[in-house]
């Protein structure tokens, strides 16, 4: 693959050297591949749709079941607007209590 542009980056011993490790124990060309890969995973990451934005998420593996037997029985299209549901949900809750102490409601 012809790449137009060349850059230059500086990093430790200690980074290269896992990048090494990943190239040998994972299916990865090259560090230069995983380096491309990391470049175009941050601009997604970080290129804003509108007001919207993407974030990365660990959940731990029964919270994640969880959600994932809501979606089989309906509760949400998908893992992913569940997720969106619950964090509105949350969000509109601590709002509305912001509401209620600044109006004197509780």
């Amino acid at each position: 693959m012809s790449v137009p542009y060349r850059i230059t980056v500086r990093i430790s011993e200690q980074v290269m050297q896992k990048l090494e490790d990943m190239v040998e124990n994972f299916q990865y060309e090259s560090v230069s591949d995983i380096i491309r890969l990391a470049i175009s995973e941050f601009i997604e990451k970080n290129e804003g749709k509108g007001g919207t934005s993407k974030v990365d998420l660990v959940l731990p593996k029964k919270i994640l079941e969880e959600l994932e037997k809501d979606v089989d029985t309906g509760g949400a299209i998908s893992l992913e607007d569940l997720i969106r549901l619950v964090l509105r949900d949350y969000t509109l809750k601590k709002v509305n209590k912001e509401i209620d102490e600044i109006s004197g409601k509780s």
